[in-house]
């Protein structure tokens, strides 16, 4: 009979909600303790292909979950209906079988009373990660025609199925026509020459055993019957734990060079001229390989500049400088590698001592004011001598014998060149290898810069954004905390990550009557300029009701108002609470949760001593910004001096396994963190540390808000 009234209670629940299900933004899925679905909302539809009456009374498993996830998916949805939240990545499975990442929120569904009758799921498709796919297609086309300039054929073999994927020009060299090769490994071996096959193989396993990288010279017999030779280069790929899970590389038919070396001596010239053209080629796309993995994982500006110039030492030369300069009139950056460790130092040191002239007509400020490549592939008396004649009179005298001791041999300059435009340049150059440039080295340069100024770019719009981000994330916040007289307040806020976006966790604290204060935590669904509204609305709405006198109760129920009227399809928990210093020196706390974690007490005994246990104040109340009216539960407790209060958001314990924190776990923590003398910001201090020591705050998922209060 309970589990009838709960699934009874969960539909009702979801009827008078209907409309609201289906203006939000995500896909909403609500289910009673049964996991039988009874609640889906148009975006589900979309998202997973099933309409709301294919979906509404099915299983929730049977329907979206792949069969080998049930059991995963069950053991969740158990924490959920336990009273847990849970947020993280879900792999499901659409009508027409396609697979689905999602990102998804749960949380338990609660009716009027608290009693949990259910589960609502919020699910966004993850499948953004083709945007980033997409701004790496033209890098992927420039490498196909630099593949197909060198007739370079690429394969990729995953180990555990034993399927091979190759590229048309892979199959070309094999003799096949495009799409013809099936990928099995048994159709790879029959192409190879009988006599070459074991030596051929053995080299993969070698490589395989070792997690190293090989290349392979071997024959092959095409379909026609004519034999035919390739020289492969791969090397092996692995899982996050180090464990090869495959190999990659690329091909190139060798079989004209391996005539040549048993032809004439007329002949054998030829053939090591091909040979360095063709290692050239590899060494250039390996080059660029590395470039476009250093600019894709670069953070900032500052990482990308020191990882570009160690990746070009020694592919590019003996020494590489790299010159960036943010915002118009801004003093450059630098970043500096060379082979040596102590000539970099060196170099490090000279810097100071010789600032760049930003005027000289060659070098790095001539090529960031011209945006012009400057090219010098032998640096010669007469060159030296006009670069010496080039600096400032002061610097000439000095830097003569330096240069000398640098023993220049050949200069690129190239400049990087965006939409803002010329932000800076890139130097190679080449000293004590005594390597001299050609025209292949500047193309290659210039290729590099461009690569590396599109992603400068990137990361100076991603560090725009996360100024915007920190300056509205601040502005939702209070500039300052009142004075409580017998009392202290200590609050923290701390951003998931690195900060892009603005956050959705807020907390206020404001005076509204001479000797009462409100004490407000609360946190939005969701992040950026959406979210950020909603954290405004509910913060304006908050003080504006408080201050007009308004109960506990109706405070909620104004934001709750304030949200709905706003629609912009978001909810959020709230936590509004009051601090009263009564006439007889007692103090008297109030509170309401609308969906939000409950306020955490550590008291103090006879003796001073902290409290073992806490208590939860008051009952959860629905969430707000959902229902037309919300349901919460005003709970009032004196608060004895010594006693802490702790209001958080669940971002605390809101972290992905093995971290995951139980209540048991929490409740460790916070009384440890009240187990200290002083004021409240000695606890927040305490607090904050140990929330860092579970998983640090630039690793987390969620925002995190921390409010405490401290009697006496």
């Amino acid at each position: 009979m309970d589990e009838i009234a709960d699934r009874t209670g969960a539909r009702a629940l979801v009827e008078r909600s209907r409309i609201v299900l289906d203006a939000l933004p995500r896909a909403i899925t609500i289910v009673d303790r049964d996991a039988v679905i009874i609640g889906w909302n148009a975006v589900s539809e979309h998202l997973y292909g099933w309409t709301a009456a294919e979906a509404v009374g099915r299983v929730l498993y049977d329907l979206i979950v792949p069969p080998e996830l049930h059991d995963a998916s069950a053991e969740i949805m158990s924490r959920v209906l336990g009273g847990e939240r849970w947020s993280g990545r879900i792999n499901a499975v659409g009508r027409d079988g396609a697979h689905l990442v999602t990102t998804s929120f749960l949380t338990p569904l609660r009716d009027a009373d608290g009693s949990i009758v259910g589960a609502v799921g919020a699910a966004d498709d993850a499948s953004d990660l083709r945007v980033l796919e997409q701004r790496t297609s033209d890098l992927a086309d420039h490498l196909l025609l630099a593949l197909s300039a060198g007739q370079l054929g690429t394969w990729r073999w995953d180990l555990a199925s034993g399927l091979t994927l190759w590229d048309e020009g892979m199959e070309r060299l094999f003799g096949l026509e495009p799409g013809s090769f099936d990928g099995t490994y048994d159709a790879w071996v029959a192409l190879l020459h009988p006599d070459d096959a074991e030596r051929s193989l053995g080299v993969l396993d070698r490589a395989v055993e070792t997690d190293s990288a090989y290349v392979t010279e071997h024959r092959i017999i095409w379909p026609d019957g004519s034999v035919h030779w390739v020289s492969g280069r791969g090397k092996t790929i692995t899982d996050p734990h180090g464990t090869v899970i495959g190999t990659i590389g690329c091909s190139i038919d060798i079989t004209d060079r391996k005539l040549a070396e048993v032809d004439a001596e007329r002949r054998a010239r030829e053939a090591e001229a091909a040979a360095r053209r063709e290692r050239l080629e590899r060494e250039r796309l390996e080059f660029l390989a590395t470039i476009n993995d250093v600019a894709r994982n670069a953070t900032d500006h500052v990482a990308l500049m020191v990882s570009v110039a160690a990746a070009a030492v020694p592919r590019l030369g003996d020494w590489c400088t790299v010159h960036y300069q943010p915002a118009p009139g801004a003093a450059p950056e630098r970043a500096l590698a060379h082979v040596d460790p102590a000539k970099q130092q060196w170099a490090e040191a000279l810097r100071d001592r010789f600032p760049m002239d930003p005027e000289s007509p060659i070098g790095v400020p001539a090529v960031m004011r011209t945006g012009r490549t400057q090219f010098v592939p032998h640096v010669d008396a007469v060159g030296l001598k006009h670069a010496i004649e080039s600096l400032r009179p002061l610097d000439a005298p000095a830097i003569v014998p330096i240069l000398d001791l640098l023993h220049l041999t050949s200069v690129v300059t190239v400049p990087f060149v965006t939409k803002r435009g010329i932000v800076g340049a890139m130097q190679f150059v080449s000293a004590e290898s005594e390597r001299v440039y050609d025209d292949t080295d500047v193309a290659l340069a210039e290729a590099a810069a461009g690569r590396v100024a599109e992603a400068l770019d990137n990361v100076w719009l991603v560090e725009q954004q996360r100024d915007i981000a920190e300056t509205l994330q601040a502005a939702l916040l209070p500039a300052h905390l009142p004075d409580v007289p017998g009392a202290t307040i200590a609050v923290r806020y701390w951003a998931a990550g690195a900060v892009s976006e603005v956050g959705g966790d807020f907390y206020d604290v404001f005076p509204i009557a001479e000797h009462s204060w409100a004490i407000v935590i609360g946190d939005v669904c969701g992040t950026g300029p959406t979210a950020a509204a909603v954290t405004a609305t509910a913060r304006h709405t908050i003080r504006a009701a408080a201050t007009h006198g308004a109960t506990p109760t109706q405070v909620l129920n104004w934001v709750n108002d304030a949200i709905l009227a706003s629609g912009g399809g978001l909810f959020c928990t709230v936590l509004y609470s009051t601090l009263e210093r009564r006439s007889d020196g007692t103090w008297l706390y109030t509170s309401v949760a609308g969906g939000h974690p409950l306020p955490m007490l550590v008291e103090r005994d006879a003796s001073g001593a902290v409290a073992p246990t806490i208590r939860h104040l008051g009952r959860f109340g629905t969430l707000i910004g959902v229902l037309p009216r919300v349901t919460v539960h005003p709970f009032a407790v004196v608060l004895e001096p010594g006693a802490t209060l702790v209001l958080h958001t669940d971002g605390v314990n809101d972290v992905r396994p093995p971290h995951a924190m139980d209540d048991a776990a929490l409740t460790a923590m916070v009384v440890a963190a009240a187990d200290v003398d002083g004021p409240a910001d000695a606890v927040a201090q305490r607090l904050g540390a140990a929330i860092a020591g579970i998983l640090p705050i630039p690793e987390r998922d969620d925002d995190v808000a921390v409010v405490v209060l401290r009697i006496g």
